[in-house]
């Protein structure tokens, strides 16, 4: 009978499998088939729309474990989000934590694709294959119907069987293009100010939360040029029984787990904190 590869092993082989070839900074993942390359699966053109439910069990079969509770689907958000256990349309980011749907928001703010132009932008694209997920925003612009600045970022999740019977899967955000930060309904003005986009991780309990470096703020837009993996644009992070192991490059203390067993508590509930800017 075959046996489980070891978790130091099969989390090397994920960290291959999850790294793709050497990009340039930022640079989205393609070859996905579909019109532009992302995918065959596409929001229509809208202003605060969502995906119908999406399956997710042809790509993670036994679905994935986030903050306590394991899905097989989820809801792709054109705000720059994607949802667990229901749709959200609000186009205004609200301060991590919130009360709601589980969230995982490469880019929160007021996505409006209504200025139409697709391939070329405006375009809110998934595509689902064995082990992963990739959800893109690919040149999309702000409400209200404003493409004069433009925004490209990318969130990839990606699993392995070998790994613990699914207790720890990868997200990846990858920002190719940040040049707004605040829809006009926001009190934004083109497309900068008022309340800008907000990135990271939410349980939807009103108190558990990981939030990236800038959100919140003008500086939201250093996304692009910051790593916690030290490669401009791209960030990573390990979802480890169903919560974020997250490492920011400016912490003092490296929040990750060492799955190798050499000695790693497993993590306890964790309360939210203010966005290192």
């Amino acid at each position: 009978m075959p046996t489980r590869a070891p978790i130091a092993e099969a989390l090397s082989l994920t960290v291959l499998l999850f790294a793709a070839p050497a990009a340039a900074q930022g640079e989205l993942m393609t070859g996905l088939g579909g019109e532009a390359g992302f995918g065959e699966g596409h929001l229509e053109y809208n202003d605060d729309g969502s995906t119908a439910e999406i399956d997710i069990t042809a790509a993670f079969p036994n679905g994935l474990e986030y903050f306590g509770q394991r899905f097989r689907s989820l809801y792709v958000n054109n705000n720059g989000s994607v949802t667990f256990g229901g749709a959200t349309g609000t186009f205004t980011p609200q301060r991590f934590p919130v009360s709601g749907n589980r969230m995982i928001a490469p880019y929160w703010a007021d996505v409006d694709t209504r200025g139409g132009g697709r391939p070329a932008r405006n375009g809110v694209y998934w595509d689902l294959s064995p082990g992963q997920m990739v959800i893109t925003w690919h040149n999309v612009g702000f409400y209200p119907s404003d493409n004069s600045r433009e925004n490209s970022f990318q969130l990839i999740i990606i699993s392995n069987e070998l790994l613990d019977e699914d207790n720890l899967w990868k997200v990846q955000f990858r920002y190719n293009r940040c040049e707004w930060t605040t829809g006009g309904a926001s009190g934004g003005s083109g497309g900068m100010g008022g309340t800008p986009a907000q990135a990271g991780f939410d349980a939807g309990d009103g108190q558990t939360f990981e939030i990236l470096p800038g959100s919140g703020t003008a500086s939201v837009l250093n996304l692009c040029r910051s790593s916690n993996v030290g490669v401009n644009g791209i960030w990573e992070f390990d979802i480890y029984l169903g919560r974020p192991q997250v490492s920011l490059p400016t912490s003092d203390q490296v929040e990750t787990i060492d799955f190798s067993g050499r000695g790693a508590a497993r993590p306890g509930r964790r309360r939210g904190r203010r966005p290192r800017d």
